[in-house]
């Protein structure tokens, strides 16, 4: 009986021992997978945070871009209307917001999101022909009596379509911003 009860407690033993290294093995691996799952839930969410702080960083421009555009469109309204030469009125309406509009651009042409790049050249290239122009016009040549700056007609029109895409390029971010916030705002 003595023997049979050795076997048996031998036995026990190394069952024990046995499950309790592939239980240690199966707890490691258990614990690498849950590792490996949280390395990846990480990058995902590097991944996601970092796009939609690109998404606001685009917004945040196209927004800026988008008020000088309606500034500038209400203004021609009137500046077209002009008579006479209206220093400050083309200088801080229409230079401010054309400059700023341009160096926006410039400045921050990383955060343009590439459907919309070629738009954001088109004026870029608009702006820049109109500020060589109202400079050559008001500061070179002092000239007052020319009402209106104008590059149209020197062959470099306004890319209306560039204005429509960029403003709806805008509204599309922010929408996407907003129901972003939505979704992880707290129930």
């Amino acid at each position: 009986m003595d023997n049979v009860a050795q076997i048996i407690l031998g036995s026990s033993i190394g069952t024990s021992i046995l499950t309790g290294i592939i239980a240690y093995f199966f707890h490691k691996k258990t614990e690498r997978f849950n590792a490996e799952v949280k390395n990846e839930f990480e990058i995902l969410s590097r991944i996601q945070n970092s796009d939609l702080e690109w998404k606001k960083q685009s917004a945040k421009l196209l927004g800026q871009v988008y008020i000088h555009l309606n500034r500038t469109r209400l203004a021609f309204v009137n500046y077209h209307k002009l008579k006479n030469y209206d220093e400050f009125f083309e200088n801080e309406i229409m230079y401010n917001s054309n400059k700023h509009i341009r160096d926006s651009i410039l400045e921050n042409g990383h955060y343009i999101p590439p459907e919309i790049l070629e738009e954001a050249s088109k004026l870029v290239e608009h702006y820049d022909v109109w500020l060589v122009k109202y400079h050559r016009l008001r500061k070179e040549q002092n000239d007052k009596t020319t009402v209106h700056v104008y590059v149209g007609p020197d062959g470099v029109p306004y890319p209306q379509d560039a204005e429509e895409k960029i403003k709806a390029e805008y509204i599309k971010l922010f929408k996407q911003i907003m129901t972003n916030n939505q979704s992880q705002a707290p129930a």
